[in-house]
């Protein structure tokens, strides 16, 4: 019994549910152009956040078994499944196979475009997981392009046309995430960087900070423009995305960079992300 719960905590870690916040992106499209309730929009949410949810996590085990050597070498990575030798490449590929079926089977209700999309993700993911994520810079743009994709597939999904402000916004914004993710790594992992990513070696903590800020002003006046075109009143949560922005810098240049972590365990962005959402609500709602 002890064994089964063992394997299953193992499987569920693979999965990786927590990361599944990510999705939310999904999301933006509607939520922005208030049409959230409307009854089409509410019957794609579930099959929509789920089957990209069970797609991301196919490219974590994907990426999860290329890494499963160079994890051993991080002081946090290496309890993960696969390096800890929980669970076999055998198993952790048939969950993969299980979770991508499941992910097309979803996404089917939703529309062909939007499983064209989910396999867009994978194949991007898949390249990034054993190609592209050694190559300093370019790693960072195509974990841009995922959240990216995420934001255009609920454009699809859910028939609203992305703003062209948004979208850059999203982007800048995912630009920011990467080069915090990338600084933080570099910071807590010091001189042992290059033995877990080998594209650590050609970054150093003054470009990447520099990266950061850039992104962080840029995301700030795209989406100052954005509330502008969309409607003033939005104008009035700048100052809330402005805190949250700056805090995530504090956060990755002090080696927390990861964004998923920063946004379920601190709280002064949880509160912040919690009021924008809420005064959204209230200004267009």
């Amino acid at each position: 019994m002890k064994k089964s719960l063992g394997v299953l905590s193992s499987f569920i870690s693979l999965v990786r549910p927590k990361q599944w916040l990510k999705n939310a992106l999904l999301f933006f499209p509607p939520f922005f152009a208030v049409k959230i309730g409307d009854p089409a929009v509410k019957s794609a949410l579930v099959p929509a956040f789920f089957s990209f949810a069970l797609m991301s996590s196919c490219s974590y085990i994907l990426n999860d078994i290329r890494d499963r050597e160079t994890d051993k070498n991080h002081h946090i990575k290496r309890k993960r499944p696969l390096a800890s030798g929980k669970v076999s490449v055998l198993q952790a590929s048939f969950l993969a196979g299980v979770v991508y079926f499941a992910s097309i089977l979803i996404g089917s209700a939703v529309s062909e475009k939007f499983e064209a999309l989910l396999i867009i993700y994978l194949v991007i993911s898949f390249l990034y997981s054993f190609f592209l994520k050694q190559m300093a810079l370019i790693d960072i743009f195509v974990v841009s392009f995922g959240f990216m994709i995420r934001v255009i597939a609920g454009g699809v999904a859910f028939h609203v046309e992305v703003s062209k402000w948004l979208f850059l916004t999203v982007f800048l914004v995912s630009l920011l995430l990467a080069s915090g993710k990338r600084l933080g790594e570099l910071i807590d992992l010091g001189e042992g960087a290059a033995t877990h990513r080998k594209s650590l070696v050609n970054y150093s903590q003054g470009f990447l900070g520099g990266l950061l800020w850039f992104s962080a002003a840029a995301s700030l006046i795209t989406y100052a423009l954005y509330t502008l075109e969309r409607t003033t009143t939005l104008f009035y949560t700048v100052p809330l995305v402005a805190f949250g922005i700056i805090r995530y810098n504090y956060l990755a240049m002090k080696g927390t960079g990861e964004p998923t972590d920063v946004l379920v365990r601190d709280m002064p962005i949880m509160v912040t992300g919690l009021l924008w959402v809420a005064s959204i609500g209230i200004l267009i709602y």
